[in-house]
């Protein structure tokens, strides 16, 4: 699986960011659980609603980042680590950057 769990680790996310702009991000939480996953493209300027003060506040406060070069590792990264989230719907996908419509299998 190609997707990469980002944990306490901004410069690293900021890093594949930088190097990956073709590619997808999704936001769970900090630690990852339950059916939050939502999926965005990798140059969407996603809001920062955490501490701008605080050490890893994009990965980690309440939320963590997973990336992917292709939208199908970050569903298959959800199918192992969030067994709560049985199917993907409109919720998952950011209606602003419309991940969707870019998928690249």
């Amino acid at each position: 699986m190609a997707a990469t769990h980002w944990l306490h680790d901004d410069l690293g996310y900021e890093g594949w960011l930088s190097a990956h702009p073709q590619g997808f991000v999704a936001n769970v939480h900090n630690p990852p659980g339950g059916t939050y996953f939502r999926i965005h493209l990798a140059t969407h300027d996603l809001p920062d609603r955490s501490k701008p003060g605080s050490v890893n506040p994009r990965t980690g406060r309440h939320y963590s980042k997973v990336t992917a070069e292709i939208m199908a590792d970050l569903i298959a990264w959800a199918g192992q680590h969030l067994p709560a989230l049985t199917t993907l719907g409109d919720s998952n996908f950011c209606k602003v950057c419309a991940p969707r419509g870019a998928s690249r299998a």
